[in-house]
């Protein structure tokens, strides 16, 4: 004998989600699935309680293919509870919802041997369901079901497939959202009547309405497409649905969807888009937008002023990049670059702001700077065009760089001038002054110790031609020191400092810590010159007590290094005055490609850095 159902009293609702054929639940709840209970079965596939034919069996009958979904068919069930049993099934299905197996009644098993332990046990005369009682068992079950239907959280109503059509069922939540009754419902026409006023409109939606009741009916297809209709309610308001279906031989089910606020929600986002069109399409700036999949959305007519590139002719972002970018190399840069700003970054937006050449559809260049932004799927980029400002930069730097030059030129006109002068005084001054000194000599030996006021006057001329020598010297080598033409740049620094000192009596200590210093002509005027107007600084203003300066080699630097302990000054404050001293400085350092830095507090004294390429062959020396 068959092993029996799992509750002789009443049929088993299994629910089913439809994919994974995983148990959702089991109704009543103190329901046995072929001996096992309902709480260990919720979870588990139901195929795992199928013996192999009736796997195939059970996919056959919830495949769309299924032109009778609702029919009764026999399961074989297997558990380790109880023995392999066969079951009259059916299932249930509605749109949105997981699939419902009813389980009726076991049927005799004729296959099973009688030597086979599914025959250990053998149920009572009693077990057995009578037909009878199973019939009252599936009005109950059905009468349980329609209740569940009338808590679902969606509109139902089901109608007859064939004239007069009547209703045969509506939920609760139908009427909840629409206000009609079945009684005012009896049949389809009144719901067209109530529903749809306007019959042009009416005809519209009956013409895709009956194609798909066609195919789902043929079964072609298991339930319809979405169908979308407003609906007038009772009340007057209009409701926006997707309208769902599917049918039996005799009755159709519908479910409905409300898509009001949707559709409202849509309809705000498309006048936002036509605004942000109109907008766009005003705006002076080019503007692109471009899809996630790199389709291009968006060209305003700014872009295509600019540029000259049409929708047509830039179809996709892949077609832009390869049409502004003929260089291939050129291209992956472009492309490497938005790659890197387009790296995730925690909370923070995604935005790419870069300046690259773009090649116009007329074959023109124009410098871009672009401005993109990702959002809801979309990149949205607007363009910049700089070619005026950028050649306009250009412009003011390569002016920049004629005036350094020029500057440049003047001031080694003027070292050589000094230079010119210097050498001049020295010599020609000071050899006559020499001999203006040897004639007097001679002049004093000629005269009588009697001639006292002579004599005097001789030694007066003297003194005043030795005074005169000293300052001939002292101008000489202030104009342009010899020792700096003489024994080189470092030599002329260690000079300077010991002069400083000895003429403000600041105690000044200069190093160089260079092997071997090469310097241009250029590079020592300078270095030199930038030296003597930061120690007169530091006389002047500073109020020190001790200089430290430096000469180092850094890498492929030159680096001079000036240190006080003055008073120091606001560097903020002192860059409103006209501080004429620290501009010639930083001048000099950029004339022979070098860099000035300077650092200062209030109270903390100044510090200056200058730093020089190296020169490395004597070429390039005397190059410069």
């Amino acid at each position: 004998m068959p092993a029996i159902n799992n509750r002789p009293e009443g049929v088993i609702l299994v629910s089913i989600e439809k994919r994974s054929g995983v148990i959702n639940g089991i109704w009543p709840k103190e329901a046995r699935l072929h001996g096992v209970a309902g709480k260990r079965c919720v979870g588990k596939k139901i195929q795992s309680f199928l013996m192999p034919a009736s796997k195939i069996l059970f996919r056959k009958a919830i495949s769309k293919k299924n032109k009778q979904p609702e029919a009764i068919f026999q399961l074989n069930f297997c558990s380790k509870k109880l023995p392999e049993a066969t079951y009259d099934c059916s299932i249930w299905q509605v749109r949105k919802q997981p699939l419902v197996l009813m389980i009726h009644k076991s049927v005799p098993h004729t296959a099973v041997n009688a030597s086979s332990p599914s025959q250990s046990h053998i149920p009572m005369p009693g077990e057995l369901i009578k037909w009878e009682e199973a019939e009252e068992l599936v009005w109950a079950t059905e009468s349980r079901f329609k209740r569940i239907l009338e808590k679902i959280t969606m509109p139902i109503a089901v109608y007859e497939v064939h004239e007069p059509k009547r209703f045969v069922f509506i939920n609760p939540k139908f009427t909840e959202w629409f206000g009609y009754t079945i009684q005012d419902l009896p049949d389809i026409d009144h719901w067209r009547r109530a529903a749809y006023r306007d019959e042009a409109y009416f005809q519209q939606v009956l013409k895709v309405w009956r194609a798909e009741v066609e195919k789902v009916y043929n079964g072609e297809k298991k339930e319809s497409c979405p169908i979308e209709a407003s609906i007038i309610c009772k009340d007057g308001s209009v409701k926006e649905l997707e309208i769902s279906f599917t049918t039996t031989e005799d009755l159709l089910y519908v479910t409905f969807n409300d898509i009001t606020e949707r559709n409202k929600f849509l309809r705000a986002l498309r006048e936002n888009e036509k605004k942000f069109r109109d907008i766009s399409e005003q705006l002076p700036i080019p503007i692109c937008v471009f899809s996630d999949d790199g389709v291009t959305r968006f060209l305003n007519n700014a872009f295509v002023d600019t540029f000259g590139y049409t929708k047509e002719d830039i179809p996709t972002r892949k077609e832009w990049l390869s049409k502004a970018y003929p260089d291939e190399n050129y291209r992956n840069v472009v492309i490497a670059a938005r790659e890197h700003a387009n790296r995730p970054r925690p909370k923070t937006r995604t935005t790419l702001s870069c300046q690259f050449e773009v090649t116009c559809k007329d074959g023109s260049r124009k410098q871009i700077e672009f401005s993109a932004s990702k959002a809801n799927k979309y990149l949205y980029v607007v363009a910049n065009d700089i070619t005026g400002k950028v050649k306009a930069e250009q412009d003011l730097k390569e002016s920049h760089r004629q005036l350094r030059e020029l500057s440049s030129y003047l001031e080694n006109i003027r070292e050589e001038e000094r230079k010119h002068i210097s050498r001049e005084i020295h010599d020609e001054l000071g050899q006559q002054l020499t001999l203006l000194k040897l004639d007097l000599m001679q002049m004093s030996k000629k005269l009588h110790p009697e001639e006292k006021e002579m004599i005097e006057k001789m030694q007066q001329a003297d003194q005043l031609l030795a005074e005169t020598m000293r300052s001939v010297r002292k101008i000489a080598t202030q104009l342009r020191p010899s020792i700096l033409d003489n024994l080189g740049l470092v030599s002329a620094l260690e000079w300077q400092s010991r002069e400083f000192e000895k003429n403000f009596g600041i105690h000044c200590v200069f190093e160089s810590l260079l092997n071997e210093p090469q310097f241009s002509t250029k590079q020592s005027n300078a270095l030199f010159r930038i030296y003597q107007e930061a120690l007169t600084n530091i006389a002047r203003h500073a109020g020190a007590t001790r200089v430290d300066a430096v000469l180092s080699q850094e890498e492929n630097q030159i680096v001079l290094e000036i240190r006080d302990d003055g008073k120091g000054f606001d560097l903020n404050e002192m860059a409103h005055k006209k501080t004429l001293g620290l501009k010639g400085m930083k001048e000099r350092a950029l004339m022979i490609d070098g860099d000035f830095q300077i650092k200062s507090k209030p109270g903390k004294g100044t510090y200056i850095l200058i730093s020089i390429p190296i020169l490395i062959t004597n070429q390039e020396i005397s190059q410069q």
